[in-house]
């Protein structure tokens, strides 16, 4: 049930995408095409400015009042958001109410996560958790489809949509609240530091922005400067607030445990090569193999296909075999595949392509079992939401992060390459060198791709070792009933 709901909730997040031309038309419609495509990026950026920004926050109430009790109050803050925007008669309106959805669909997740490790066995947290992240992976993956099927066919079309999504998590939403409640969910009762929260908020807000500027119109040097330096200064501030005060947002102690400080590198490694993959793929298609937006988009699928499928097995085989081999499998396996991508002549054939991209897709869904399962692990109980958010935020980061060296350092290698070679033939360049440079910068980054995986398999060696005892792969057992076995603070200190 908490995989189903986190499900529907993600189906938000993407297709999204596939109605933006129908929102543009029924919020802007200012008569200029491409200005209304960049003013409506802030339909996107909305939810993921709410996602990242309230998920540390969230998380600490959620240990702090009970996972239950604040699970149903985001999926509320959800539903409010999800109406808001189904009726939004402006832009700025819905740039807002997805900000206010994001952050009730951002808190289910890590929340969903400490759910189960607080009322599953050991031994069947690694499966549950793997289930939950093959159904996120899931809505990312149909959530497009869904929306081209249903807004001609729904009353009030892109609006109809968003309101269904309300009937279809309700369901699922009461029946975790039925099965979590009977045991009682008071949480650890620890203040909640809301001056901290604001601070690590204010930070994450600036970071966001200065991540996600217009590389075709960007912001002048100064602005991004000082949102960096914002930012900064509000990390500084977040840290030397934690460690002062007594009970703070996050224990800073957690990233000396090293099962938990690799886990949260890793994910940051994945959210970065997952959106590489996820842009150049698409891309790549369009600029050098002469394909349309629609063939992109079909080879995208061929790797998001087995991202849920990895995820399951990630949950099984982390189940039986422990943590660390399997994320080891995991990084070292997507890294072959880019180095695979590299490889491809223009164009691959259709073998080349589903190889490396089902081997990409299959071990991105493949870690997330083990990397989040091993922080879990790590971690005391009443801790657990506020460290499986700031594992999420770290992913989240991840992708910004990537998007960013992809617009600054990708885009500029290519048009330093196609400037000098504008400047040695004299202003007069053939266009398959103009493609061949092209090329030469796809394979660059997945060959840059390829080895940051290479090396960050050293950092799973130092995920929770430990594989559980038991080996039931059903994630509903034991869901009413919560077991009390978390680690001890030596356990938490020396988690191998």
């Amino acid at each position: 049930m908490l995989g189903f709901c986190v499900f529907f909730m993600g189906l938000d997040q993407t297709f999204v995408v596939t109605i933006l031309p129908n929102m543009i038309d029924d919020l802007i419609d200012s008569g200029d095409p491409l200005g209304d495509l960049r003013l409506s990026a802030w339909i996107v950026n909305g939810y993921l400015l709410g996602y990242i920004v309230a998920m540390p926050l969230m998380g600490r109430i959620a240990d702090s009042y009970g996972h239950v009790r604040i699970y149903m109050v985001a999926v509320g803050i959800f539903i409010i958001g999800t109406f808001l925007v189904a009726i939004s008669p402006s832009l700025p309106f819905v740039t807002v109410a997805r900000v206010i959805q994001a952050i009730g669909g951002g808190a289910v997740v890590p929340i969903s996560m400490a759910l189960v490790a607080e009322r599953l066995p050991a031994g069947r947290r690694a499966m549950a958790v793997g289930l939950i992240a093959a159904l996120d992976d899931g809505s990312s993956l149909l959530g497009p489809f869904w929306a081209a099927v249903l807004v001609d066919i729904l009353p009030w079309g892109w609006r109809g949509l968003f309101l269904l999504n309300i009937f279809l998590v309700l369901p699922f939403a009461f029946v975790v609240y039925r099965m979590g409640h009977k045991t009682g969910d008071s949480g650890n009762h620890v203040p909640v530091d809301w001056i901290g929260g604001l601070m690590l908020a204010g930070g994450l807000t600036a970071l966001t922005f200065a991540l996600t500027d217009n590389s075709s119109d960007p912001r002048p040097l100064w602005i991004n400067l000082g949102l960096g330096l914002t930012a900064l200064g509000f990390g500084v501030a977040f840290v030397l607030r934690t460690l002062r005060v007594r009970f703070p947002l996050t224990n800073l102690a957690l990233f000396r445990v090293p099962a938990v400080s690799s886990a949260m590198v890793l994910y940051f490694i994945d959210g970065a090569v997952t959106i590489t993959a996820m842009v150049t793929v698409p891309l790549i298609t369009n600029v050098l193999w002469d394909g349309s937006t629609f063939d992109g988009g079909v080879n995208l699928m061929k790797m998001l296909l087995f991202f849920p499928v990895g995820g399951i097995a990630g949950g099984y085989f982390a189940t039986r075999f422990g943590f660390r081999p399997i994320a080891f499998l995991s990084f070292a396996g997507a890294a072959v595949a880019f180095f695979l991508m590299v490889a491809w002549p223009v164009p691959p054939n259709q073998w080349q392509m589903w190889g490396a991209l089902a081997l990409l897709g299959f071990s991105i869904g493949f870690n997330d079992a083990p990397i989040i399962g091993s922080v879990l692990e790590s971690v005391k109980r009443g801790e657990r939401a506020t460290a499986a958010a700031l594992t999420q935020v770290l992913q989240t980061t991840g992708m910004l992060v990537g998007l960013s060296l992809m617009a600054t350092q990708g885009l500029g290698s290519f048009q330093e390459r196609a400037s000098n070679a504008l400047e040695e033939a004299g202003g007069d360049v053939d266009s398959d060198l103009i493609n061949n440079l092209a090329a030469d910068t796809f394979q660059d980054v997945w060959l840059v791709a390829g080895i940051v995986l290479a090396l960050s398999v050293v950092l799973t060696l130092f995920l929770k070792r430990t594989r559980p005892a038991q080996t039931t792969w059903s994630p509903m057992g034991g869901m009413a009933e919560g077991y009390d076995d978390e680690p001890s603070d030596e356990a938490a200190a020396n988690p191998a």
